[in-house]
């Protein structure tokens, strides 16, 4: 029997459903609002649809934990409701956490709900923590849900972490959602850290999401980090999703750091995702760190088919990662070339050579009109530093890391 309760201050279990509740408001300096159950969700009980929307108005030092379901866990078979977080105003030192659905874990064959979180604040020395599904970890047969995050104001000296799944590991089972971050606004001298599915690791058989991330502010003077599937590593049979990244805003004197799949160490037999990353255009002084998969791989660790596309700033780009070691292989990746890319390099062009850990790349120049290699200004190799140098035209050029001097096979030409 299907019975639909107001929040609790305990669990919520059995068929238990969570009823639609709005809460609004910050009233105090430390505040702590529950959508349905205080403590756990567990058996077949689901959470209510709730909104939660927040007003703070210049008042300094302010401490908000919002819990779209459960303070505590969901476990069993246990599902989190669709909620709506939106946060407004001014604030001033304060902390604002916000968890879609467990303040801890989510296991068993729990699933998260569909939420979303607004943020159109102004914000000096504040830190904003969101999670999609789970504050700290997602196990079992897990699954995360479609969440979608956004920011629209404007901040100083502040620190973004959104988090698309859990805040802490995907392990064993566990699936990430298809998450969409939007960070748009302003940010000076902040840090902006994006994970699509773990704050952690991805351990055991968990499958990282296919998660969108877009960049669609401006920011100076600040850090902008950005990781497909985990913050940290993956490990064992871990797959990171086919992830999206568009730096589509602008940047000054910031620094943008992008990892396809692990910002950590891919180990064991990971498997990196296909992920597509944009890097942002605008001004010259943008300094953006592409990577296709992970800072490092090792053991059997396996790389995806990525896509770099490069901004007007100067890039470096690993199409794998930076230190690969044992028998550990990268993917079969593209890098994408237009007009006004500034001084790039490629570290790590495969060539598809017998015994390279690389994989076998290609250098996209449609979109300069190139149709030919003849029309191509190519460096002498040099077998030293194994580099070569493309001019694309005056104050445009890359630098290629490569296993053999560069030839026809490794471009693809307009047609």
């Amino acid at each position: 029997m299907i019975k639909r309760v107001p929040i609790l201050e305990g669990d919520l279990d059995d068929h238990q459903v969570g009823s639609d509740d709005v809460l609004t408001g910050i009233s105090t300096s430390t505040s702590i609002l529950v959508g349905d159950a205080g403590q756990n969700i567990l058996d077949h009980a689901i959470g209510g649809n709730d909104t939660f929307s927040l007003v703070v108005v210049s008042q300094p030092n302010l401490r908000n934990s919002s819990y779209g379901d459960a303070g505590g866990d969901i476990s069993d078979h246990g599902r989190g409701g669709n909620d709506t977080f939106s946060l407004s105003g001014n604030s001033l030192q304060s902390f604002f956490s916000f968890y879609g659905d467990a303040g801890s874990n989510v296991s068993g064959h729990a699933e998260g709900g569909d939420d979303t979180f607004s943020l159109a604040v102004t914000s000096s020395l504040t830190t904003f923590s969101l999670y999609g599904d789970a504050g700290t970890d997602m196990s079992g047969h897990a699954k995360g849900s479609s969440d979608t995050f956004s920011f629209s104001g404007n901040s100083s000296q502040s620190t973004f972490m959104f988090n698309g799944d859990a805040g802490g590991n995907l392990t064993e089972h566990a699936e990430g959602g298809n998450d969409t971050f939007n960070f748009g606004g302003f940010s000076s001298q902040s840090l902006v850290s994006l994970s699509g599915d773990a704050g952690g690791d991805l351990s055991g058989y968990a499958v990282g999401g296919n998660d969108t991330f877009i960049f669609s502010g401006s920011s100076s003077r600040s850090g902008n980090l950005f990781y497909g599937d985990a913050r940290g590593n993956m490990s064992d049979h871990a797959e990171g999703g086919n992830d999206t990244f568009i730096f589509s805003g602008s940047s000054s004197l910031s620094g943008n750091l992008f990892y396809g799949d692990a910002g950590g160490t891919m180990s064991g037999d990971a498997r990196g995702g296909n992920d597509t990353i944009i890097a942002g255009s605008g001004s010259p002084l943008v300094s953006s760190i592409l990577v296709g998969d992970a800072e490092t791989m090792s053991d059997d660790a396996q790389g995806g088919n990525d896509t770099l596309v490069s901004g007007s700033g100067n890039d470096q780009m690993w199409g794998d990662a930076r230190v690969i070691s044992g028998n550990a292989q990268g993917g079969n990746d593209t890098f994408v070339f237009k007009p006004s890319n500034g001084h790039d390099t490629i570290e790590d062009f495969g060539q598809g050579q017998l015994g390279s850990q690389w994989g076998t790349d290609h250098i996209d120049v449609r979109a300069l009109g190139i149709q030919t290699f003849s029309e191509l200004n190519i460096s002498e190799f040099d077998p030293a530093t194994h580099e070569s140098t493309i001019t694309f035209s005056p104050g445009n050029d890359l630098v290629v890391h490569s296993q053999i001097a560069l030839s026809e096979n490794d471009f693809l030409f307009m047609a």
